[in-house]
């Protein structure tokens, strides 16, 4: 159907039409009327033509083929305020000069709203924020999630690694919004496109979330839809929030114009754990010893078995190495260096050096332009990437058309496609992925800090696979871990996804006051992923292929209606919407290894290959509306419905129908506000909303589960969850009040929001009796409240003819309390335990409780300090460890202009919330992280023996009663009365007891991070008369330039990806983060 549509569609675009009889020009100079410079880019149009065009770097413009007849002419730019006058048109050329003012009150700002309606920002009675197409391509970022983090207040974004190349980053507006938090909906120029995450919960590779197949060079604005009163009309899909996403397109009546532009990327490894370089491999400080079968030598051996650093003293002590028993050149000179012996010295870089430098180049080309009575734009983009892990990279390709064309007065069509095509090549894994292969996990967590990475490059040996990690002198394969270059050279990954979204539309105007929409808009996409582990290494070999298919259609029709009636506005649409969603997987793994090495295909499984697929179906019908009243531009009124009928839930309970009204007033239009020099524009608002979620496909009726044939005999079973069949959706009811102050004509600006949202009817899994043949039973039941305030300031420090200085910052906090669970369930699980720390919603508390579980935490005395029994902690089974939630976020940006240059800087930040970091847990326990090193209060090695005064070595003594050599840790603290101990411990047995203490691996996530910084230079024209460019500007910029404050070093909070929910709240084995430099050419012809 899509393709039928699109051929008709592209053939339309381009039908010749009628020429006019008789027509004229219009000509003329767009001028700045402060500095009366010329103004490049401004958009001028015949507003009931439709005609227009761009100014040139001259700021010169042309308007061919104009019929005779007066009409009104019209040039906008970003920040002025828009020009408007009526000419009259003959047959010849009518020039007409013209200067723009700077607007810096904004009183006609454009915002674009649900279903694309652009309304002036004076007229809405809820929050929207928008930002510019530049304002996401500051630096060079393909995700549109990562461009967002920080921009808007009360949307928070929790990043990706850039060492995860194109993983995937999670967004959240206004806090909470369920026990499994969801994410917004992402909506490109009225299309709504699927940006689920294809990555694992524990480990396993992270192949992104799919917003990121938008090309951020096709953005010209992204407005999001904060609360339930903006994004209502969008029905099920809207309580998390609406992301609209405009893309560029054509001016009619404009020359072709020619756009490219190359951006060049070089990425480093930016934030690693902080290691101890004192000590090697091994469980204890003693050499181990071992006689060569060839020589019969005896030689000191480090225990290459052991995946930790509590070995020797790093004191240039002769060794033979772990690659000195394969037969084979491993340093490089041509000579077999088997039998070699060394000095034992640390590699304080080797984790560091085994990371390369990534380079990503992307270039694009844009063609756009238009006739009397078509417009279109068309772009090609391609991104080619390496990674920082060796042998990664990334190859996306974008194709993007607009296009319109009036057919006549009455009936125009416009069509938008957009198809990308991503292919990644050896992605990474990440956290706890023993059988693909996590390299990030073994050198954070289970390493050895004497390990030379350049000799681990030659894994290949005449002997076998070589690693590190060999079991004896004379056992040379591998017990834990295979090199980390057989790791990501050999155990590699595969994925390819094709992608189409778009629509095709058609207008019909009415006649002045009513107009027609038709649209079929589709996001379709097929995704490939194929993982192998090969022959030869530590793991059995295995092969892995996965196909993913997603087909969305919209079928819809909307009547729009504007009327002016003296004072008296009117406007509104009313639609209807079809939605058909298909969702189907099919998944396929080898069983007992490859029966050829290293041939990757499931017909070499040795066993009965693993099969499993999934199907996921889900229709919607819509009936929609929105009205909206205004009077002498001083006071607005909205409403907005809509009804859906989803085929997820029973037949005769199926119907829900959402709401919204909203108003504001702008109190500066009163006479006595007006012509005052101080408050220049002032609007309250308020919004009481309600909308709600869909529940899951099938969840109303029990179906068996397909398993794995047994020989010939196919596998079912019998589900466990008893199905509710009147379940029902949960649904937001949001409360809103807003303030907009501009002040000093515009000079500074602020706007606040104050918002409750009740949700009730939460869908609840609850235990059931065994007895009753099933586990769980699913019921609608949990409530909870969410508050929140977010503001925004602008400040326009300087505005003259060479030099303009903006600062603008944002801020929001949001508070999120559980009211009510159920009678018989007071706590709740929201995610199982990883290396004991469960998240849990607890009624009467703070959503996103963390708790250890089956783990302990510290026991205070009532004085607050912590208890020491037996020489170390006395620890609290099960203890709750603090909330996940931030106490708030935001963001700065200040932009400064002077002259020809551009200078920007952002920095985000967050306050509060608590992380859980797995890695610096294992790091300690282990004896890789710094903690593990230095000197004790008596100025000795904690790593010494610890010794009591007569000399002996003792697992623990009183500090008081310590030898005067003696090692040990100190542990400080009260005995159970209050009073004051302090005592030395043994270092490896310290850090192994505090592996148990979860309390001690909890962190502060607040964080201060200077995201982006660029410097851009548009050069002048004289530079460019004589050759074929209008344009033509250069930059550099920075991402993640600096990490300014973090409560703990070695992880950055802002990238941490663990987890189910959405709200990640542990790290562990993840892939480091990146600091990027970039430099760009701009050019326009």
């Amino acid at each position: 159907m899509f393709k039928k549509l699109l051929s008709i569609a592209v053939l339309s675009l381009f039908v010749s039409v009628s020429a006019l009889a008789q027509s004229g020009s219009v000509t003329g100079v767009v001028t700045d009327a402060t500095s009366g410079d010329p103004m490049p880019a401004v958009t001028v149009q015949i507003v009931e033509l439709s005609m227009g065009t761009a100014t040139t770097i001259d700021g010169e413009y042309t308007i061919d083929k104009v019929p005779a007849g007066t009409f009104t002419l019209r040039a906008s730019f970003v920040g002025y305020t828009p020009f408007e006058t009526q000419i009259t048109v003959g047959s010849g050329e009518l020039v007409l000069d013209i200067s723009l003012t700077e607007d810096v009150i904004g009183l006609e700002d454009v915002v674009v709203t649900a279903y694309g309606v652009a309304r002036e920002e004076k007229s809405i009675g809820y929050a929207v924020q928008d930002i510019e197409g530049g304002d996401v391509t500051m630096v060079q970022d393909d995700n549109i999630v990562g461009a967002l983090s920080g921009k808007i207040s009360g949307v928070q974004v929790i990043g990706s690694a850039g060492a995860n190349l194109g993983g995937s980053e999670k967004i959240r507006i206004r806090g909470t919004n369920g026990l499994s938090d969801g994410q917004p909906l992402f909506v490109v120029d009225g299309t709504p496109i699927d940006n689920r995450s294809f990555s694992g919960f524990a480990g396993g590779r992270d192949y992104g979330n799919l917003a990121q197949d938008l090309n951020l060079q096709d953005i010209e604005n992204v407005s999001v839809l904060k609360g339930a009163a903006a994004s209502v009309l969008y029905g099920n899909r809207a309580a998390n929030g609406v992301i609209l996403i405009t893309t560029k397109k054509g001016t009619r009546g404009s020359a072709v114009q020619v756009d490219f532009s190359n951006s060049t990327t070089f990425e480093r490894v930016f934030i690693l754990p902080e290691y101890q370089n004192e000590y090697g491999g091994g469980y204890t400080q003693s050499f181990l010893t071992a006689t060569d079968p060839e020589d019969g030598n005896t030689y000191n051996v480090l225990n290459y078995a052991a995946d930790e650093s509590w070995g020797p003293r790093m004191d240039g002590t002769m060794y033979r190495p772990w690659w000195s028993w394969f037969h084979d050149d491993f340093t490089g000179d041509g000579v077999d260096d088997y039998g070699t012996e060394i000095p034992l010295t640390a590699n304080p870089d080797n984790v560091r050096n085994f990371y390369e430098t990534g380079v990503a180049v992307k270039n694009t080309i844009s063609i756009n332009g238009g006739g009397d009575n078509a417009a279109y734009r068309v772009s090609i983009s391609n991104s080619q990437a390496k990674g920082v892990v060796p042998n990664s990279a990334l190859d996306k390709t974008y194709l993007n058309f607009n296009g319109s064309l009036s057919h006549n007065d009455k009936f125009t069509s416009a069509i938008t496609f957009n198809y990308v095509n991503t292919k990644g090549d050896g992605r990474p894994a990440q956290g706890y992925s023993p059988a693909v292969g996590s390299v990030a996990q073994s050198f954070n967590q289970w390493f050895q800090r004497q390990i030379n990475m350049d000799y681990l490059k030659n894994y290949e040996t005449p002997d076998g696979m070589a690693s590190w990690n060999i079991r004896s002198a004379t056992n040379t394969r591998p017990l834990y871990w295979d090199s980390p270059y057989f790791t990501v050279y050999e155990n590699y990954a595969n994925d390819n996804r094709d992608r189409v979204y778009g629509n095709y539309s058609f207008t019909y105007n009415v006649n002045a006051n009513v107009d027609i929409v038709g649209k079929v808009h589709l996001d379709q996409y097929s995704f490939v992923t194929q993982d192998r582990i090969a022959s030869g290494g530590l793991e059995l070999d295995d092969y892995t292929i996965q196909q993913r298919q997603k087909r969305e259609v919209n079928y819809e029709a909307i009547a729009n209606f504007k009327k002016d009636i003296d004072q008296i506005s009117i406007s509104g649409f009313a639609g209807g919407n079809i939605r058909q969603d298909r969702y189907s997987s099919v998944y396929q793994s080898t069983e007992g290894g490859l029966s050829t090495p290293n041939y990757f295909n499931i017909a070499a499984s040795i066993d009965r290959p693993s099969t499993s697929s999934y199907i996921e179906e889900r229709d919607v019908r819509s009936l929609f509306g929105n009205i909206t009243l205004g009077y002498a531009d001083l006071v607005y009124l909205e409403a907005s419905a809509r009804n859906d009928w989803s085929s997820t839930l029973p037949k005769d309970n199926n119907s829900y129908l959402y709401y919204a009204l909203s108003t504001s007033l702008v109190f500066t239009e009163f006479s006595a506000l007006k012509d005052q020099d101080l408050l220049s524009f002032g609007k309250i608002r308020a919004s009481i909303a309600q909308v709600g979620d869909d529940i899951a496909p099938y969840s109303i009726s029990s179906v068996y589960n397909i398993g794995t044939a047994y020989g010939s005999y196919p596998a079912q079973s019998v589900p466990n969850v008893l199905v509710n069949p009147n379940i029902l959706p949960a649904i937001n009811t949001d409360y809103e009040v807003g303030l907009d102050l501009r002040f000093l004509e515009g000079r500074l600006r602020m706007d606040a929001a104050y918002y409750i949202s009740k949700r009730k009817d939460e869908i609840l899994d609850l235990t059931v009796s065994g007895a009753s043949g099933y586990s769980t039973a699913y019921i609608n039941a949990g409530e909870f409240t969410t508050t929140g305030l977010e503001t925004q300031f602008g400040i326009s420090a300087v505005r003259s003819q060479d030099l303009n200085v903006d600062f603008t910052i944002n801020w929001a906090k949001s508070y999120s309390v559980i009211d009510k669970l159920h009678p018989d369930l007071k706590v709740k699980e929201i995610e199982d335990a990883y290396f004991g720390v469960s998240l849990y919603a607890v009624e009467g508390e703070e959503w996103g409780l963390a708790q250890a579980e089956g783990y302990y935490g510290y026991n205070y005395h009532e004085n607050g300090k912590p208890i020491i029994v037996d020489g170390h902690y006395d620890l609290v089974l099960n203890k709750e460890l603090g909330n996940i939630l931030p106490d708030w976020t935001g963001g700065f940006r200040t932009d400064i202009n002077y002259k020809n240059f551009t200078f920007g800087a952002f920095i985000d930040f967050q306050k509060g919330g608590q992380f859980y970091s797995i890695s610096k847990m294992f790091n300690n326990y282990s004896g890789l992280g710094i903690e593990t090193v230095g000197n004790n209060t008596l100025g000795n090695p904690v790593r010494d023996p610890v010794l009591d005064s007569g000399g002996n070595e003792v697992l623990y003594v009183a500090l008081d009663q310590a030898g005067a050599g003696s090692g040990g840790e100190l542990v400080s603290g009260v005995d159970v009365d209050g009073n004051p101990v302090q005592y030395l411990y043994d270092a490896v047995s310290h850090h192994a007891n505090m592996f148990y203490n979860k309390e001690e691996w909890m962190f502060d996530a607040s964080y201060v991070k200077l995201r982006e910084i660029s410097v851009s230079y548009n050069l002048p024209q004289r530079m460019l008369s004589n050759v074929p460019v209008r344009r033509a500007s250069v930059s550099v910029s920075m991402k993640n330039a600096l990490l300014l404050y973090a409560s703990t070093d070695g992880v950055d909070p802002s990238i941490i990806q663990n987890g189910t929910t959405g709200f990640s709240f542990w790290e562990g084995g993840g892939l480091p983060g990146t600091r990027s430099l970039g430099f760009s050419v701009n050019l326009s012809f």
